[in-house]
């Protein structure tokens, strides 16, 4: 295999993805055997009209189209295993030129493919773009003369012909607004882009830096203050508490009036939020550590001890939202004290919920005040309030 090496492109297909949400929603098919030698035939059509040499290389695809999430993770193992499929079976004993030009497709059945690495991920929300990946198998300087190549002439020339579209379309079950070649390199930028314009660049140079397996640490800023550092294959990040980050942290310069504090706060769960969601979809661990500390938060929630002493009348659970957000804290207040839980993960409000159904005991009230609710004094989380009404009950 010495004198052979491989290139990563892809068909990038534009889809209506309001067909995989909702009462009716459908993901794309995965292919049979006999569909995925088809659908290889029809792109390796298209790319023979575009690159003749190419005839000269092995083509190594997989029945099923994946998100952009799936395809751009640490170590590509999506293209991993496409790749396996061959590295270990083209030299066989006393063969003086192991290498075979040919076309390699990998079929499922009954929806599931042979390695699980190729497996279209059911947990991830689809976008509007879906990728097929293919590999380009052949000898060393030809596969770099394509490489280059491709990587001048998709942009400009890489369309896929109507005809393999349309063919698509009908295997997968979805439907084409358009569809064409592109190499990693294409794809990288297209994110970059995507996320630079939404004020996200930082976010982008923690995937790229993963992504070429970058050694060193690298450390980025968030709009908001956060700092993000991707080290040892995860991303560290600071977890701050409302208290904290409204008396020592990023938010010590903004005024507690009038909601401000709150509005603020969200702003930075908020971005949080977005920057670990997007990271654990591309494969990329987020972990938190407290302020001053260098251990990672463990689970999926954090709890906080209070400052501020419980009263009588107080809430025995306040949920502190914002908008969107939904839950942000929840403080709890039991046998006299009050603490702040905080979800890290998705699952972490469920799992707060559970702890709380076994140590609260049954009919104690529950607020849900719409906002976060602090101390404009002591700038720290309050629990909600009830207090008596007068006239008859």
């Amino acid at each position: 295999m010495d004198d052979t090496a491989f290139y990563r492109i892809l068909v990038a297909v534009e889809t209506d993805a309001t067909r995989y949400y909702g009462a009716d929603a459908q993901r794309p098919a995965v292919l049979s055997t006999a569909d995925a030698e088809q659908m290889l035939a029809h792109v390796s059509a298209d790319l023979r009209t575009l690159l003749p040499d190419i005839t000269g290389c092995s083509l190594i695809a997989a029945g099923a189209v994946y998100d952009q999430v799936q395809i751009l993770r640490p170590g590509f193992p999506v293209f991993r295993a496409l790749e396996a499929v061959v590295r270990d079976d083209d030299r066989a004993p006393g063969d003086a030129d192991p290498f075979r030009a040919g076309l390699v497709s990998v079929g499922g059945r009954d929806g599931i493919l042979p390695d699980p690495d190729l497996q279209p991920l059911g947990g991830v929300p689809l976008g509007l773009m879906q990728l097929l990946p293919i590999v380009v198998h052949g000898p060393v300087a030809r596969v770099r003369e394509l490489g280059q190549a491709m990587e001048y002439r998709f942009l400009e020339e890489g369309q896929v012909s109507a005809h393999s579209a349309a063919w698509l379309e009908s295997a997968f079950d979805i439907r084409i607004r358009h569809a064409r070649f592109m190499t990693l390199t294409d794809l990288n930028a297209m994110l970059r882009m995507q996320l630079e314009h939404f004020g996200f660049l930082p976010l982008w140079e923690l995937l790229d830096g993963a992504l070429n397996g970058r050694d060193t640490p690298l450390a980025v800023k968030g709009n908001m203050g956060q700092r993000f550092e991707l080290r040892d294959a995860a991303v560290r990040a600071e977890f701050q508490s409302f208290d904290h980050w409204a008396n020592r942290g990023a938010g010590t310069g903004t005024p507690a009036a009038r909601q401000h504090l709150a509005a603020a706060y969200a702003d930075w769960t908020r971005e949080v939020r977005q920057y670990a969601t997007t990271l654990a979809a591309h494969g990329l661990p987020v972990r938190f550590h407290l302020p001053g500390r260098t251990e990672p938060l463990d689970g999926s929630w954090f709890r906080e001890a209070g400052t501020r002493q419980a009263g009588t009348l107080d809430a025995a659970v306040t949920e502190h939202s914002y908008g969107d957000l939904g839950t942000i804290a929840v403080t709890v207040v039991h046998d006299g004290r009050s603490d702040n839980y905080y979800p890290l993960t998705a699952q972490g409000l469920n799992d707060i919920h559970d702890h709380l159904r076994a140590r609260i005991p049954d009919k104690h009230t529950v607020a849900f005040p719409g906002t976060v609710l602090y101390d404009e004094r002591n700038r720290c989380l309050v629990a909600d309030t009830y207090r008596p009404q007068n006239g008859p009950a």
